[in-house]
């Protein structure tokens, strides 16, 4: 009886164990991207470009202080996370924190937003067919104020709210270039209510990519665990039963 109870006992810590393996799996990290503001015209650098526009605060337009940061990841989402300041005034600053979910073309289709001439259809280099797509996560999608802005918080939903169009990821997608980037519209409820604004990113490969690294996969080395203290209870319960005999 002890030794069946033991052996139950062993079994069932191992199913934990195991069980706390799946909840534990998180989306992987497919690509990381650098992200910074997008010019009209990248070669010439006196002109101004941003990676937010908000039109209706008084500091307008805002970049990344640092190159901000846009995961993707293997279960479909995406996060764009960062520090933006303003052009204009530098204690005025927001952090950055918005997730997306990948989306099919919307109904709408691509927004193209350069000259034609720079579209394949006219022989020039963007190519829409190539792009993809995501919907903003409106449950997580917030700046936090600091500097100036500091206690303010915006929630940020997307626009046109009837999913005409969604942000766009690919050559040319940032609405501004032709370098690859990302772009969409947005509003924002909160300590400012915005019925306008925009994103204009360029987005280039993540030097630091964690993608790149190999490390042992978390499930597995929960697995290991698991099947070691299997062990243990199988070798507790041979001398438990040498013990009875």
């Amino acid at each position: 009886m002890k030794i069946t109870k033991f052996l139950s006992s062993g079994l069932v810590l191992g199913s934990i164990v195991l069980g706390a393996v799946g909840e534990a799996q998180a989306a992987d990290i497919l690509k990381s991207w650098l992200a910074d503001e997008a010019h009209i015209y990248p070669e010439d650098t006196d002109l101004s470009g941003h990676a937010f526009w908000f039109p209706e605060l008084d500091s307008g337009r805002f970049v990344f202080d640092t190159s901000g940061i846009f995961n993707e990841y293997n279960d479909g989402t995406a996060n764009l996370l960062g520090t933006i300041v303003s052009e204009l005034d530098d204690t005025k600053k927001w952090d950055v924190d918005i997730w997306f979910n990948s989306t099919p073309e919307p109904w709408g289709g691509p927004k193209k937003e350069l000259p034609k001439s720079e579209y394949v259809e006219k022989g020039g280099p963007v190519d829409t067919s190539t792009w993809y797509y995501y919907n903003m996560d409106e449950t997580r999608a917030t700046l936090t104020g600091l500097g100036f802005y500091d206690g303010k918080e915006l929630n940020l939903y997307q626009k046109p709210e009837n999913g005409k169009y969604a942000f766009q990821v690919g050559v040319g997608a940032n609405g501004k270039n032709t370098n690859f980037g990302m772009s969409g519209w947005l509003g924002a409820t909160g300590s400012f209510t915005l019925t306008k604004a925009d994103i204009n990113v360029d987005i280039t490969a993540n030097p630091g990519d964690p993608s790149n690294s190999k490390p042992v996969p978390e499930p597995m080395t929960m697995g290991l665990f698991s099947l070691s203290l299997l062990g243990l209870s199988l070798t507790s319960l041979k001398r438990k039963s040498k013990e009875l005999v």
